[in-house]
């Protein structure tokens, strides 16, 4: 058993308790009664937290002297016992139960039980959890799914591209199922260092590369025509030259005639006679026609002779060479554009090189016909035809034709490599994204299979022993004092209906009923092999309603102390009268006297009673609130006399009072100030019962009416002032449910709302006041204010 608490630290409001030394230890049966406020959901939750704290370290926050034939100390350490202990509280409410509301289309389901219950919740969450995963996950597949359809599309439009380019190529280039998307796939996963972007001239140059059919190389035709080296200079000295001589003068009469004279003196050798005329041809006329055509004018003759022989000749290749020129079509077609430019140009020299020729020439014969005929003897040099253009044309043309296959490979494969690089960007993106979002879909993976995992351990989670629908159907009834709901176990669950519909909603009071028993269940169901169980109960009835509470009383007392399965008891309420019907029916078992083995039942139910009183100390200049536990009752004749509530509350506000009397500290009226709006609103209640009972049930009205009887019973202060005070105080306060203080009353007023209530019930009924006193061992003028001071003035 647990004998006491020696030390708690941070659990709630205790923040650095140590047991009280004067404290008897603790007994089998401990009751323990404190008002709201005073610290029992703190000592409870330190129970709890032993094994259910939220750090697994709760056992580290509290020592604890444990007596199981040997006494030991846990001095925050963990221990075996505590696996033992079982606490039902507010927690163990909100954690072992899950209600799901029920409307016309659906059913009202409870599940009761920590486990069952906790992983209820967790399936909750879980189930929410993988939704919500299941959507991230749907959003990176499409991630995904995107970026691998941009990939591909990328790769498709790079096979496109490449064989709409380059498919005349032929070999991988030839069509889509030889360069095809894995073909480009594969690429991006070797060497992009010889990937380069060409410039559009540049692609088109090689897409005309690539796209142009085999040809024949062109005929090397003599393009290139220049004139004899010198034949200006021959020509300019002939055409200047006069050879020296006779003249007939019958040629200088006729010089048209020299020609046909000079061709007739040949015929004439040995004749003597003139073939043309027949006139005898003296050997005087003969030596005078041969002086006129001397040698000077032969060698003249000879030299422009000779030169026109040259001029004819550069004229007859200039003809050449432009009935040679290749025609447009025998070019390769990407090389056309440049043709037009190279023909004008090589056109225009042989003309100019032709004009030049036909006009010396024409000089020449002139001066060959009479070289006694003076003509223009300036000659130009001959015009060059260098033909460059068309030559490089014709030899870039006939070198493809010569290394065409290698070539078009070439120009295909540079196609290749600017649609890849051009593509390099967009790819290299879509890759990283198909990657981030891969990554996130491979952990989403994961993390959904970790939570099926989890779900299909909670859905198979072993329960805790359940009671029967009947038994808590039945016990719910009892308990309530009502028979409306109703269950019926389904897979571990209850349907739970509320006059035969499905529940719209449990409330508080019965989640708590519902619990309680499903706990008490539990406690029955222990396994105590190692040990029955040690139980910790707290404010079983506080959210019931108070009529009832004598119910839920009993169901405790049957099944941890009647049936006897519980090893020790600790029962904590912040209603006196269930702390009082206690101390009633522990005083009445330990006067039955033996049991049927001859033990006493005071020695076999051993009982404590404690309360918590809530205390303001002053540590280091902070004043804070803090718990104490202190034997109850302080004698045996105050627990006679607080067998009776009213005479309880009563004496409650009278130790305050007189506190207060003693020492009026702040650390006082604060104490005093958690005590007196409930209790107030209790005695005064109690008060006019007594004096009214049809006024019951409505304090506000009963106060209001009070002021008539303050008035006729010669109350000589303010009676409404009065009655709207103690109103005020007992209405606005008495059900705060916060502990703190700064919502609450002036410390300052409550000594003197203290003495009001006092006053009040003193000028209403001064005997019924006085036999409070008396019963209390109390004086009167203890605990009511002076008396005011006359005035000196008359009426």
């Amino acid at each position: 058993m647990l004998k006491r608490i020696k030390w708690m630290k941070n659990c709630g409001f205790f923040e650095n308790y140590r047991w009280d030394t004067t404290l008897p230890d603790f007994a089998r049966i401990n009751v323990i009664y404190g008002p709201n406020g005073t610290g029992k959901t703190s000592l409870a939750g330190a129970f709890d937290g032993l094994r259910n704290a939220e750090d697994a370290e709760g056992f580290k926050r509290l020592s604890l002297l444990i007596d199981e034939g040997v006494l030991r100390t846990t001095n925050g350490s963990d221990d075996d016992l505590f696996d033992r202990i079982l606490v039902f509280s507010e927690a163990y409410v909100a954690r072992s139960h899950n209600f799901t509301a029920g409307n016309a289309d659906m059913e009202a389901i409870l599940t009761i039980g920590e486990k069952p219950a906790d992983a209820e919740r967790q399936l909750e969450k879980l189930n929410l959890e993988l939704a919500s995963k299941r959507q991230e996950h749907i959003a990176q597949e499409k991630l995904e799914r995107d970026a691998e359809e941009a990939i591909n599309t990328a790769y498709k439009t790079v096979s496109q591209q490449v064989v709409d380019a380059a498919s005349k190529a032929g070999g991988r280039w030839h069509s889509k199922s030889n360069f095809s998307t894995r073909v480009v796939s594969r690429a991006f996963t070797e060497s992009h260092k010889a990937w380069e972007l060409l410039s559009d001239s540049k692609l088109q140059e090689n897409v005309g590369i690539v796209n142009s059919d085999q040809s024949d190389a062109i005929p090397k035709n003599l393009l290139t025509v220049t004139a004899p080296d010198g034949l200006s200079q021959r020509l300019a000295t002939a055409l200047s030259t006069t050879p020296t001589t006779i003249i007939l003068d019958t040629l200088e009469a006729h010089p048209d005639a020299t020609s046909w004279v000079d061709e007739g003196r040949h015929l004439h050798g040995g004749v003597e006679t003139c073939i043309f005329c027949g006139a005898p041809l003296t050997d005087e006329r003969r030596t005078l026609i041969d002086q006129h055509f001397s040698d000077a004018v032969q060698r003249l003759q000879s030299d422009l002779d000779s030169a026109l022989t040259d001029l004819r000749a550069v004229i007859e290749y200039v003809d050449t060479a432009s009935a040679g020129l290749p025609s447009k079509g025998l070019f390769f077609k990407d090389l056309r554009p440049r043709y037009d430019d190279a023909i004008t140009e090589v056109r225009a020299e042989l003309t100019a090189l032709r004009s030049w020729a036909t006009e010396v020439q024409a000089r020449a014969k002139t001066k060959l016909n009479n070289v006694l005929t003076p003509v223009d003897p300036v000659v130009a040099e001959p015009p060059t035809v260098s033909a460059t253009a068309i030559l490089k044309l014709r030899t870039e043309h006939n070198d493809r034709v010569s290394q065409h296959d290698q070539l078009v490979q070439a120009a295909a494969q540079a196609i290749e490599l600017h649609y890849l690089k051009a593509s390099e960007s967009s790819v290299s993106d879509n890759s990283a994204k198909l990657t981030e979002a891969k990554t996130a879909r491979e952990a989403l993976d994961k993390t959904i299979d970790r939570i099926l995992s989890d779900i299909y351990s909670l859905e198979n989670v072993d329960g805790d022993p359940m009671p029967s629908a009947k038994i808590l159907t039945d016990e719910v009834t009892r308990l309530l004092g009502r028979n409306e709901l109703k269950f019926e176990l389904v897979d571990r669950h209850y349907r739970v209906t509320r006059d035969g519909q499905p529940a719209q909603g449990l409330s508080l009071g019965e989640r708590t009923a519902i619990t309680l028993i499903y706990f008490l269940e539990q406690v029955a169901k222990f396994d105590s092999s190692k040990g029955k169980p040690i139980v910790i109960i707290d404010d079983p009835v506080s959210s019931l309603d108070s009529d009832v509470f004598m119910g839920i009383s009993a169901y405790i007392w049957t099944e941890s102390i009647v049936k006897g399965h519980i090893a020790q008891l600790f029962l904590l309420s912040h209603n006196f009268e269930l702390f009082r019907q206690w101390d009633i029916q522990i005083e009445a078992l330990h006067k039955g006297g033996k049991m049927d083995d001859g033990r006493k039942y005071r020695d076999v139910y051993s009982a404590e009673f404690y309360e918590i009183r809530s205390l303001h100390l002053t540590l280091d200049g902070t004043t804070k609130r803090r718990p104490a536990l202190a034997k109850w009752p302080p004698s045996e004749q105050a627990r006679k006399m607080i067998r009776s509530t009213y005479h309880h509350a009563f004496i409650a506000l009278a130790d305050a009072r007189r506190q207060l009397a003693e020492d009026d500290s702040v650390e006082r009226r604060l104490d005093a100030q958690l005590l007196f709006p409930n209790v107030i609103r209790r005695v005064l209640e109690s008060f006019l019962a007594f004096k009214h009972p049809e006024w019951v049930g409505n304090l506000n009205r009963a106060m209001q009416k009070s002021a008539d009887l303050l008035r006729a019973a010669g109350y000589q202060g303010d009676a409404d002032a009065l009655r709207l005070r103690l109103t005020r105080y007992a209405h606005a306060y008495s059900h705060s449910q916060s502990p703190s203080t700064d919502i609450m009353v002036s410390p300052d007023e409550v000594a003197s709302a203290i003495a009001s209530v006092f006053e009040f019930m003193h000028c209403l009924d001064e005997a019924h006041f006085n036999g409070l006193c008396e019963v209390t061992k109390i004086l009167p003028t203890d605990l009511l204010p002076p008396a005011p001071q006359a005035t000196g003035e008359s009426a």
